[in-house]
């Protein structure tokens, strides 16, 4: 600051002191009022921009603090999810295991429950094997029928002491004696070639041309040959058709062939 801008301030805070002093307690509170006006509102807006600081801050602190109560959220939701899944999936093995309990105990003939252990993904619909062989009363030659309590799928082929081929219904080497439901109608139903190669296919053959077969009719075993017991249901007719020779009708298994998991392998005519 110039000299010349020094001296005239300290003579006018002189001056502002002494006139302050000479005032009376009254006049002084006066002043002071009027200082205090002057800068209440810079006091206002300071104290306004402190308070938008702290709520600013504080918002901060919120967000963080709800982002991992977020996060924890999430983790509990997978958490639960993952063991919701896991019981439903229990509770339907539990389901599936008795259904084929009670059909066990219900069929007349003797069964042996048996666990599909392999598949080849180039005969997923022709083979399977399975945990049970000739120590579990298995017949060494193989032909025995193999079911589920929703209908046939297959008979043993190759058996070893502790497992078992099985060659499914799809399989076009596999044939099956079988009628139909409510009709003098009999074939044999054998595994055909799918044209989409996404699920097995079935058919009916040597069926009388006059036959016309309505679209789900029930297909069942007959008996006749002796390896698979009569009346076990092999599936339903999906088409028929008459051919130069005969006719015959495309059959929707009974069984899913694509997901089984469990069999059972029959090993006696009767109980």
């Amino acid at each position: 600051m110039s000299r010349r801008l020094v001296i005239p301030s300290v003579i006018v805070f002189v001056l502002a002191t002494g006139f302050i002093l000479f005032l009376s307690p009254h006049n002084v509170r006066r002043v002071q009022a009027g200082f205090l006006g002057l800068i209440s509102p810079m006091l206002k807006g300071g104290s306004g921009m402190e308070k938008r600081y702290r709520d600013y801050r504080e918002g901060l602190k919120n967000l963080e603090q709800l982002e991992e109560e977020n996060k924890r959220l999430l983790v509990a939701n997978k958490e639960l999810s993952a063991t919701n899944q896991t019981l439903r999936g229990l509770e339907a093995e539990n389901n599936r295991l008795h259904k084929a309990l009670e059909y066990r105990e219900r069929a007349l003939f003797k069964l042996t429950p048996a666990r599909i252990i392999a598949r080849d993904a180039s005969t997923w619909y022709s083979k399977i094997v399975i945990d049970r062989g000739t120590s579990d009363g298995l017949k060494e030659d193989g032909d025995q029928a193999v079911l589920t309590e929703e209908g046939l799928v297959g008979k043993t082929t190759v058996v070893s002491e502790h497992s078992a081929e099985v060659v499914l219904i799809s399989d076009e080497a596999c044939r099956v004696a079988a009628n139909v439901e409510g009709t003098r109608e009999q074939g044999i139903v054998k595994g055909e070639r799918a044209s989409s190669g996404t699920s097995p296919s079935i058919g009916l053959n040597f069926l009388s041309k006059q036959a016309n077969l309505k679209s789900g009719a029930n297909i069942y075993t007959s008996g006749v040959g002796g390896v698979f017991p009569s009346g076990v249901l092999i599936g339903q007719v999906k088409e028929f058709k008459m051919r130069e020779l005969d006719g015959h009708a495309s059959i929707v298994p009974a069984v899913d062939l694509t997901t089984l998991e469990d069999v059972f392998v029959v090993v006696g005519d009767s109980k």
